[in-house]
């Protein structure tokens, strides 16, 4: 058994429907893209917020290419990597599934990302998520409410909706992550 499960988010925006529902949670807003991600990650670790023991869930919105995964799905994301290094650079982060989520594969980019695609979904801040914990030994995972079709306008993304289906995810597979040994 875990000690604790610790939940990132990217912004308030996404953490707000988990935090009021489990206010006692060990709730971190991580901020948004790769660089801010990997800073709190160290610095947690740096002071001791996050140890061996526990599992780090990274949870937040993303956005789905092809049409495998629907809009205001919730995914575990078992495979990510950094579409915007070159490919001879890129690493592959795989993780065996804590939960009975649909996985996915997951692209980690700061823009739509154009190119061929074999990922589900993207986001911007899961492959330093995992890159971070991974070399610190920490157990982690991701979790993602889908909000939008890669490429369309913010007007029509379902923010909202992907948000309460992430917050009633989280509140539902909470003890599942518990029990992971």
């Amino acid at each position: 058994m875990c000690s604790r499960v610790v939940y990132l988010f990217p912004t308030e925006l996404e953490a707000d429907g988990f935090r009021s529902a489990r206010p006692d949670a060990s709730v971190v807003i991580s901020g948004v893209g790769m660089a801010a991600t990997a800073a709190t990650l160290g610095a947690m670790l740096q002071r001791g917020d996050i140890l061996r023991g526990d599992i780090a869930l990274l949870c937040g919105i993303a956005g789905v290419y092809g049409d495998r995964v629907a809009v205001g799905e919730v995914v575990e994301v078992v495979s990510e990597e950094c579409v915007e290094l070159p490919e001879r650079f890129r690493e592959r982060y795989e993780n065996m599934p804590l939960t009975e989520l649909k996985t996915v594969s997951s692209y980690t980019t700061h823009s739509p990302y154009t190119g061929a695609t074999d990922a589900d979904i993207e986001n911007m801040e899961g492959a330093s998520f995992y890159a971070v914990l991974r070399a610190s030994g920490i157990r982690c995972t991701e979790i993602r409410a889908i909000s939008n079709r890669v490429g369309e306008p913010f007007a029509e993304w379902r923010v909202n909706e992907a948000l309460e289906r992430l917050r009633d995810s989280l509140l539902n597979i909470e003890n599942e992550i518990l029990w992971v040994k």
